[in-house]
């Protein structure tokens, strides 16, 4: 009988989250564990008890969900209950938090109730370790990643003029839209447009950023993620922190260039990005002149008749990804149901 492995999860809104975990749940290991995935709220404590042989917590912790997250550990002693860290990262903190010593104070205290705690890149590792937040016997790296035959498939294109810029993401402060729009205000709209595609709390102040350019358009969330990308040229990824940037995944995978910052686990990825080729440019500088900077330079490489694609095996590269993380996660599994056995 395969162990039964319950995802608690308490924000449907976390799009590239929930696809990776139904990614996980749908993929080979399916044959070996059964997978549950359950909304819950940690807003307020529950005393249930699951019928599990281990529980996995996907809610972002913060001091008010640390009551809930006690009452979980107490309901189901003896079942060992893992935290995957997607929210939090080195520029998170930098951005978001007011007070550090507090709030690392709260993420210990977190982590102090979990058996293991799954991380989704290197860079997230280094910042926990640099702040002794937590014990690296506790840590295991499983990565992130989906299932992407669909993004693979996609055949290459050749770049068109003007120069179609896709982005796409939860419209929040994290993933430096309001930048990239107050970008193509100083860019030319005959040498280059942008779509841009999701929702969230900042589409209003985004849509009166687009709204006097004829060359930016907001779409809206999107359900064919690799349609969308088909229909770009170079997807750009100008975020403020990124634990780890599905995005980057899936569009390398899809044979599209990137351009993107260098924050937290997208800086994981550049570093295998550099192993395989080109096809990418970094923003070195995130502000509105540093992305204009950007865009303009792959312009010229463009109108110069330089390369900027990427190649068979950057794309390649990304199923591997998906492999090792598949492998992470069984090997974490069973090392977790061995020790409570």
């Amino acid at each position: 009988m395969r162990p039964t492995v319950v995802h608690l999860i308490d924000d449907t809104k976390l799009g590239g989250v929930n696809l990776a975990l139904e990614s996980l749940a749908a993929s080979r290991l399916n044959q070996s564990y059964l997978f549950k995935l359950i909304y819950r709220e940690f807003s307020l404590p529950s005393f249930r008890r699951y019928v599990a042989d281990i529980i996995v917590v996907h809610g972002a912790l913060s001091w008010l969900k640390i009551p809930a997250m006690l009452a979980l550990r107490l309901a189901n002693l003896g079942t060992p209950i893992l935290y995957q860290e997607h929210h939090y990262s080195r520029e998170f903190v930098a951005h978001r938090v007011a007070h550090p010593k507090r709030f690392y104070t709260m993420l210990r205290f977190g982590y102090g109730l979990m058996d293991r705690v799954l991380l989704v890149s290197d860079a997230q590792r280094r910042w926990l370790e640099k702040n002794a937040i937590l014990a690296t016997e506790k840590m295991r790296c499983v990565g992130q990643a989906k299932a992407l035959n669909q993004f693979i498939a996609l055949a290459n294109r050749p770049f068109s003029l003007p120069l179609k810029l896709v982005a796409y993401g939860r419209l929040s402060q994290q993933k430096g839209f309001d930048l990239l729009i107050q970008a193509m205000a100083k860019l030319p709209a005959d040498r280059v447009n942008l779509t841009l595609a999701g929702e969230g709390e900042d589409a209003p102040m985004l849509s009166a950023l687009a709204k006097p350019l004829p060359h930016v358009s907001l779409v809206g969330e999107v359900e064919d993620v690799p349609q969308f990308l088909d229909s770009g040229d170079i997807v750009i990824i100008p975020s403020r922190w990124e634990p780890f940037g599905l995005t980057c995944l899936e569009a390398v995978a899809a044979g599209k260039g990137v351009i993107l910052s260098n924050v937290d686990g997208l800086g994981d990825q550049i570093a295998r990005l550099q192993i395989n080729g080109c096809g990418y440019q970094v923003i070195e500088e995130l502000s509105v002149e540093g992305i204009v900077q950007v865009i303009n330079h792959v312009l010229n490489q463009r109108l110069n008749g330089e390369l900027f694609e990427i190649n068979s095996a950057q794309r390649q590269s990304c199923e591997q990804v998906w492999e090792q993380m598949l492998s992470q996660w069984e090997q974490t599994l069973e090392e977790v149901l061995d020790s409570h056995n």
